[in-house]
């Protein structure tokens, strides 16, 4: 006899498991693991690279990880530094011998690696040391380290809108705030110190502005012409320049500056002492005591770093001493690097770097490498 099914229960589920309470049972479990994720530590991601556009005009890609720098224009390591990038340099162009208020002032650069030269440093010793960042001077060194597979920027200039451009260049591949509000303080004080110049010169007839060589080296002897930096601050100072050739560390004889007859002569503070065998002694300027060193800083001032903002002051007071007479160089300076680089110089110290002098303390070298001729 066949046993009656109960009639409150569907057939199909006598036989079968209740799909109903499985599917309410999973959807309960899925609501306990969604209350979960949120808890739960995610995989880290990477931050996308930055597309920076260095001065030659190329994008490139840079890691936003902040890893080491390679700074490998001598000029350019101080503004690394000055923008905030000090603490992560790891391979530097400069060393103590050069450059020794930079590590006068800033010491722990003391244990990295410098003193490397931009034309022969190796892409496969900063590949190995996990360069992350690599500042040059030329498209052509930026181009080689890139094909290597190192994020490098051309950072070069000649000109003061183009040392700004670079500024900028260099706060955007460092990518922080500090970088970026730095840069901008800078720009406006650059553009108040030529804004100041050019108002108070204007009226200056081209006869009144002296002509004024700018000696690099003395042995062997070069000095620095026109397409320079130094022209620029020569001319935005009130000067004209003396020399007829272009381009930076021009090799010229002691008879054509001779010939050139300067009115004043700027000499680098590393340039050294005229010989007393040079026909130089013979330079109406030399002899009239218009034979100026120029102050060395952090870098020389005179040259392709950012204390050219300062340069341009001291250069138009020394050149137009009473259309600048207000201007205290020695203030300025001293605002300069509280401001720039949050160092609080002492007297003495302000009077050396005025004088072209290093500091009173040496420091230990440990540059690998010699260089020369460095803009």
């Amino acid at each position: 006899m066949q046993t009656p099914s109960n009639p409150f229960r569907p057939a199909a589920c006598q036989r079968h498991p209740r799909p109903a309470l499985k599917r309410v049972a999973q959807a309960m479990l899925a609501g306990v693991f969604a209350a979960l994720l949120p808890a739960l530590p995610l995989p880290a991601q990477a931050a996308p690279p930055r597309m920076v556009t260095d001065m030659a005009g190329v994008a490139v890609s840079i890691p936003q990880d902040n890893g080491p720098i390679a700074d490998l224009w001598y000029a350019h390591n101080e503004i690394t530094i000055m923008l905030g990038g000090g603490s992560r340099l790891a391979v530097s162009a400069e060393s103590p011998a050069d450059s020794p208020w930079l590590f006068h002032f800033f010491p722990a650069l003391l244990s990295i690696r410098t003193g490397i030269r931009p034309d022969t440093a190796s892409a496969e010793d900063l590949l190995a040391r996990h360069i992350a960042l690599v500042f040059v001077s030329s498209r052509a060194k930026a181009e080689e380290l890139r094909r290597a597979g190192l994020p490098a920027l051309s950072a070069e200039y000649a000109t003061q809108d183009n040392l700004l451009r670079s500024l900028d260049m260099t706060a955007q591949a460092l990518g922080t705030e500090q970088a970026a509000r730095t840069a901008a303080l800078y720009r406006q004080q650059m553009a108040d110190a030529l804004t100041l110049l050019h108002t108070r010169l204007a009226s200056l007839p081209e006869q009144d502005r002296p002509r004024v060589l700018h000696i690099a080296r003395l042995e062997p002897l070069q000095v620095d012409g026109s397409n320079t930096l130094v022209d620029a601050w020569i001319t935005a100072a009130g000067g004209r320049n003396a020399a007829t050739v272009s381009g930076n560390h021009r090799p010229v004889s002691a008879e054509q500056i001779l010939a050139w007859n300067p009115d004043i002569v700027i000499v680098d503070a590393a340039a050294g002492a005229v010989p007393a065998t040079s026909p130089l002694t013979a330079l109406p300027a030399l002899q009239a005591g218009r034979w100026w060193r120029n102050p060395r800083g952090i870098f020389a001032w005179d040259r392709y770093g950012c204390e050219d903002l300062l340069q341009l002051y001291w250069a138009a007071a020394r050149l137009h001493p009473h259309r600048f007479a207000d201007i205290n160089i020695r203030t300025t300076a001293l605002t300069f690097y509280q401001t720039f680089f949050h160092v609080s110089l002492t007297d003495e110290e302000m009077t050396r770097i005025l004088s072209g002098d290093p500091p009173l303390s040496p420091l230990a070298d440990n540059t690998r490498e010699e260089k020369e001729n460095k803009p």
